[in-house]
């Protein structure tokens, strides 16, 4: 009970009560009073007509008759009297019609009683009026609200409640709103989101497709010796190696952006987990004679989803194997101290102009001096979306002294 007393409905209503219920007890307190004064002056009034018509009849009894009338009776002497006044056919059992005066203000005090009785009444319904009056509002005005919801309009306002039961509930509702049009703004996102990956995926394949019909047709219409068709299937076979790969790291993308996959974090071996990624590169390396050198102080653990960090390692490391000369070195390093968890991928190779460095992992971006006509620029955006997911985040350096530089970093506060 009093988790609802504290509703401002339930005070209200007991206060009004109570203020009624005051009243009318007050006013009932003085019609008995009223009523209790006439009783008396009619007491006197009969008291009065006694003593008169007996000392008419008996003078001599003037002194004792108002003693005697006044002095009060034992039980024995009230039984007595009753007895007497038996004989004479007065008794408790008469109808109160025989006795004028006592039916008249009797007759007079019940129709005040009544009269005060409907007025109560009549107080009572107009409050439990207006209290169902006031609940049946609220009830439309929360329905009116709930159909705006189905019809998609979550514009409502719910305030004005200060507190209670009531106010609780629309506060609920409120946030209810909140979180369907934040969900909301999320869905509408996802679909731009969605639409600009297939729009991306048409406009990629349009190059690689084109190449391919125009292959196939010239293996079809063309007498080509055994040598030239082998290469036309070879080069087919890249476009379609290169529109598989595209298709699957852009769809991997799209899913990265409307958070359709879940990562499973786990405390693991970050040392295991670049030493897997650098084994799963050793043909690249040696397509370029190219030594991947990992430099590390100790075993580092971090919470990762080793098959989606080797997947962005993969790339930037893959990235600076491309981007370096014939028997050069990329060289990993990995920090850790009590702030961060670092990670560094080196190469002397190409360099990254100024103007290219912000917009390096911008999704199809290509830098302006590149001379590599098959990669696609998704690479880098991807394994950025990785590490972001991960709780970490990529910037990336590059001078001529130094070289290039990408630096992967986990903090761990």
């Amino acid at each position: 009970m009093k988790g609802y007393i504290n509703n401002p409905e339930i005070k209200i209503s007991i206060r009004t009560l109570a203020v009624i219920m005051i009243f009318f007890t007050m006013i009932n307190c003085l019609i008995v009073k009223l009523e209790f004064n006439n009783r008396k002056k009619e007491y006197l009034s009969i008291m009065g007509e006694i003593v008169a018509k007996v000392n008419k009849e008996y003078p001599e009894l003037e002194d004792k008759i108002v003693p005697i009338l006044t002095k009060p009776i034992s039980i024995e002497q009230k039984k007595e009297a009753l007895e007497i006044m038996k004989q004479y056919g007065l008794d408790e059992n008469l109808e109160i019609i025989l006795f004028p005066n006592l039916n008249k203000n009797y007759m007079y005090f019940l129709k005040k009683i009544i009269l005060l009785n409907l007025i109560l009444a009549v107080i009572l319904i107009l409050l439990n009026y207006t209290q169902y009056v006031y609940f049946y509002k609220l009830i439309r005005n929360f329905t009116d609200a709930f159909k705006n919801i189905l019809e998609g309009n979550l514009d409502i306002d719910l305030g004005g409640y200060k507190e209670g039961d009531i106010s609780k509930f629309a506060q609920t509702l409120s946030r209810m709103v909140e979180v369907m049009k934040g969900n909301l703004q999320r869905l509408n996102s996802e679909k731009v989101i969605l639409a600009n990956t297939f729009q991306d995926i048409s406009h990629q394949l349009k190059t690689p497709l084109s190449t391919l019909i125009l292959y196939n047709d010239i293996m079809l219409t063309k007498d080509l010796s055994k040598a030239d068709l082998i290469n036309f299937l070879e080069q087919s076979q890249k476009q379609l190696n290169r529109m598989r790969w595209l298709i699957l790291n852009l769809l991997k993308l799209a899913k990265l952006d409307v958070n359709a996959i879940e990562f499973v974090l786990e405390e693991e071996s970050l040392n295991e987990t670049i030493e897997e990624t650098i084994d799963i590169l050793k043909g690249k390396t040696f397509e370029k004679n190219i030594d991947v050198c990992f430099y590390k102080e100790k075993n580092v653990f971090l919470r990762l989803d080793r098959l989606w960090l080797q997947e962005a390692l993969l790339n930037i490391i893959k990235n600076a194997i491309e981007h370096s000369n014939q028997n050069e070195k990329v060289i990993i390093l990995l920090e850790d101290n009590s702030i961060y968890t670092r990670i560094v991928v080196n190469n002397k190779g190409d360099i990254i102009s100024e103007e290219d460095l912000p917009n390096i992992f911008k999704r199809f971006y290509k830098c302006k001096n590149s001379n590599k006509d098959d990669t696609i620029g998704i690479g880098l955006s991807l394994a950025k979306s990785i590490i972001e997911k991960h709780g970490g985040y990529i910037e990336v350096t590059s001078n001529e002294q130094e070289g290039t530089s990408f630096i992967i970093t986990f903090l761990k506060y």
